[in-house]
């Protein structure tokens, strides 16, 4: 859900049950597959393909090997792995291939590494190619490391994070002083859940893979827990063919929260969403807009970054600059530009070409007690 469906998108699993649930049946209707490289073979290679002592490969004979993440050093975080194993190996690499023209989006299980509670501050993600978005979640329910079956809560944003294409997101560091000490909390051996949708609109196979990289952060620390921002429109979209409309949702949060950022969630036919904060006096502020669904902008709202107004004439994206915090009985309002140049009625659904969505994704972190976990969630039809 490029440019995170971002995000490290929370500190806390992804929160209303309700809204886990209504995702999962929009990505339901995906046409996923476990194992969408069986009808795929891998091409051949220049050299022959090799796994470095770091984990990353060399000579894959697949676009993106310089995206390869080493694991972080000496004990100070860990790495979760989408991928082949031995990319020598034809039966390791087969699980991950993508045929072209063929779309998939499954869950991958991992057990984290931690044998104690930690904190995770800072965290990279790192995508190959043709990669549309990931979602690292925990799931309470242990299941064995590998493909399976996505389960209720395992297609949502969540405590370990996401991306929504660009293939990387590099958020180690935050520079922005009031963001200092932010983490999530992670229990021992969490199990992890990588929810991954993959597009190969090129000629040839491609190789699904992506390294997720998480940084430790003493407990003395920290100073507030990240939250997801996920605020689902389009629920009930059955948008005709060959019409455009534009859709309109609004939110508001039950506890004050300070939005750290924001990117869209959209599918091909959606030409723009903006977003809006309306406060308490009515005052309606333009806090974000984006114009392209597979590059969608990710603005951050803090002290450290500046944000270039949107145009809508150049369709140049955009966004407020500034803290961005949003209290009880103010809102959050959005809207989405959708044209359907196609046969199919669009509904809620995964599938990028005969699906839509319209989701603002992102980070929040309580403005009222930073210690004490809260998202902003909700799903609108």
């Amino acid at each position: 859900m490029k440019g995170i469906f971002v995000k490290f998108i929370g500190a806390h699993r992804c929160a209303s049950m309700l809204a886990i649930a209504i995702w999962l049946s929009g990505c339901g209707a995906s046409s996923s597959h476990k194992n969408p490289g069986k009808s795929a073979s891998a091409p051949a290679a220049a050299a022959t393909p090799s796994t470095l002592p770091d984990g990353c490969p060399q000579n894959s004979g697949f676009a993106g090997d310089d995206m390869c993440l080493s694991p972080p050093p000496g004990g100070g975080g860990f790495q979760l792995h989408y991928g082949p194993a031995d990319y020598g190996d034809p039966t390791a690499l087969a699980p991950f291939l993508l045929g072209p023209g063929q779309e998939s989006t499954d869950c991958y299980y991992l057990k984290t590494p931690n044998t104690t509670g930690v904190y995770v501050g800072g965290y990279q993600l790192y995508l190959r190619p043709g990669s549309h978005h990931l979602n690292v979640d925990v799931n309470s329910a242990p299941s064995p490391d590998g493909f399976g079956t996505c389960q209720p809560n395992d297609q949502s944003p969540g405590l370990l994070g996401g991306l929504v294409t660009p293939p990387t997101l590099d958020e180690k560091t935050d520079p922005a002083p009031e963001n200092e000490g932010l983490a999530v909390l992670l229990p021992a051996n969490s199990q992890a859940v990588i929810n991954f949708h993959v597009i190969n609109a090129a000629a040839k196979t491609t190789l699904r893979e992506a390294w997720a990289n998480y940084f430790y952060i003493d407990p003395s620390e920290v100073k507030g827990l990240r939250g997801t921002l996920f605020l689902i429109g389009g629920f009930g979209f059955n948008i005709d063919p060959w019409t455009r409309q534009t859709f309109q949702y609004s939110c508001s949060p039950s506890r004050p929260v300070r939005i750290l950022n924001i990117a869209a969630h959209m599918h091909a036919h959606a030409m723009r969403m903006s977003v809006w904060h309306v406060d308490k006096a009515h005052q309606t502020t333009l806090v974000y807009e984006a114009f392209d669904w597979a590059n969608p902008l990710l603005a951050r709202y803090d002290s450290a970054h500046t944000n270039d107004p949107s145009d809508r004439a150049t369709q140049t994206p955009g966004a407020s600059s500034g803290q961005l915090v949003v209290t009880p009985g103010e809102t959050i309002q959005w809207e989405c530009d959708i044209n359907n140049t196609s046969d199919n009625v669009l509904t809620f659904r995964n599938e990028v070409n005969t699906g839509e969505m319209c989701i603002v994704s992102g980070e929040v972190v309580p403005a009222d007690d930073p210690m004490t976990a809260a998202g902003f969630q909700c799903v609108v039809n």
